[in-house]
């Protein structure tokens, strides 16, 4: 593998690509409970037959929650735009539990790109902010109380203890498994979500398939070109680097933070193939058989999953986004009334009419204007 740590060599911009199909972007919106929504942050269908991208909440002001067709270059703290996708392979597929069809613990986006005059597979993993976040330490969101959930009920979070920086690192990693065209098994690996690593400024970074957590268990390793992981672009790419004690503070909405905008909170790994490792068959699919993290808020760390089809997501033409607390779209902003114009009282992101808009201080303000 070639380390972003070790060797630096992404750093010409090799991996990135440009949005196919118009977009809409800004802050997302949703609540701790992880509800999937679009809000002003979506990708409608385009000609070539692009599934519209879902997402969590809280990824940021960077540009990290736009679909895998925007990219994000692996060595950035946001979309880039440099490279270009290969016409009609972006996919993304969701994962549910048996327990709950409708609920995503996950998305799985995958895409061929050309980059550097080199084919690559990118695919990309999303963790419902339900199941595991950014969020630790003094700040974490949603990791109180011990309270098991009553049957029929949704899973209440299990870390009575909190959630620390130290339980992100050394221990949380994603497992996939990724098939040629004729559907056999081409590699099986491990990517490190966090480590200690000097070389990073933050002293932190993802080891990627070679150290920490990561580990090739079929295949070959030199065909994972690289590896990433949100939080070590948080802290290193974004040069968030001093929390490494309580992440920067946030609501249940995970409204950004005027002090570290670019935050992304929620779990992400990135991993990209060369495309030449699947031969004559070519690439065929990336999946993941189940979500893990140590710990998760859910009484159990490690979910079993299944891929289906993504909830639609909207966009401006279409139904408003969802209200306050990541209700059903179409539902009025904060549970009743209009959307407020800029300078009008809010309770969340999606009471304000304008996508540049947040809420910040109980008033809709453009996002550029608040003092970072």
């Amino acid at each position: 593998m070639r380390s972003f740590a070790l060797t630096g060599w992404l750093c010409g911009g090799l991996l990135s690509l440009a949005v196919a199909g118009s977009a809409c972007t800004g802050p997302s919106t949703g609540d701790a409970d992880g509800n999937m929504v679009s809000g002003g942050e979506c990708v409608p269908s385009d000609e070539g037959g692009s599934a519209p991208a879902p997402t969590f909440p809280g990824s940021g002001m960077s540009g990290a929650g736009n679909p895998i067709t925007a990219d994000l270059d692996a060595l950035s703290c946001g979309a880039s735009g440099r490279g270009f996708p290969v016409d009609g392979t972006a996919q993304v597929d969701c994962y549910y539990t048996d327990s709950d069809q409708t609920t995503p613990m996950a998305f799985v986006e995958r895409v061929v790109e050309i980059a550097e005059s080199e084919e690559l597979v990118h695919v990309r993993l999303t963790l419902n902010p339900a199941f595991v976040d950014n969020t630790y330490g003094a700040t974490a969101i949603g990791w109180g109380g011990d309270q098991q959930p009553a049957p029929g009920d949704k899973p209440k979070p299990k870390g009575h203890k909190g959630h620390t920086f130290k339980d992100l690192v050394g221990s949380d990693k994603a497992q996939f498994q990724m098939t040629d065209g004729r559907g056999e098994l081409v590699l099986d690996f491990f990517v490190d979500y966090l480590s200690a690593d000097e070389a990073r400024p933050s002293g932190y970074g993802s080891l990627g398939v070679v150290g920490g957590e990561g580990k090739v268990l079929l295949g070959d390793a030199g065909a994972i070109v690289a590896a990433t992981t949100s939080l070590d672009r948080d802290l290193n790419a974004c040069g968030y680097g001093g929390y490494v004690v309580d992440s920067p503070e946030t609501d249940e909405q995970y409204t950004p933070n005027p002090e570290t905008p670019d935050w992304d909170y929620r779990v992400v790994y990135d991993v990209w193939v060369s495309a030449s490792a699947f031969g004559a068959a070519g690439f065929g699919d990336a999946t993941i058989s189940y979500v893990h993290a140590s710990p998760s808020k859910y009484p159990s760390d490690t979910l079993t999953v299944t891929p289906g089809p993504c909830p639609p997501t909207t966009c401006e033409d279409e139904e408003p986004p969802a209200g306050d607390g990541g209700g059903d779209p179409g539902d009025e902003p904060g549970g009743g009334g209009e959307c407020k114009a800029t300078g009008g009282e809010c309770t969340a992101n999606a009471d304000c009419c304008s996508d540049d808009d947040v809420c910040l201080s109980g008033v809709c303000q453009p996002f550029d204007i608040i003092p970072r």
